[in-house]
């Protein structure tokens, strides 16, 4: 990955921190449970998915593709980890 997608990458992850540090319904949550007595810690983890434009600006979003369009876009150590977790596919024996 490049200096430059790795740094917009970074500014997107800013973004949403940035949004739920300012959510006011966040905020009111995390006082409730505070005064019920607990501590909150707030982890969140984000799947960015990035695609390639086509020239002509056209692109399939991924929500479009079939079953089968989406299997072969699953690397062998994504099947591998899914497998471990008991997770398997149709081609699977």
């Amino acid at each position: 990955m490049d200096d430059y997608l790795q740094k917009l990458l970074k500014e997107l992850g800013e973004a949403i921190n940035r949004a739920l540090e300012d959510s006011d319904d966040i905020a009111a949550a995390r006082e409730r449970l505070r005064a019920a007595g607990h501590e909150v810690y707030l982890v969140m983890e984000a799947t960015i998915v990035l695609g390639d434009v086509e020239e002509d600006g056209d692109r399939q979003p991924f929500s479009a593709l079939s079953v089968e369009q989406r299997l072969a876009e699953i690397s062998h150590e994504d099947k591998q980890f899914l497998k471990g977790l008991n997770i398997k596919f149709d081609n699977d024996d």
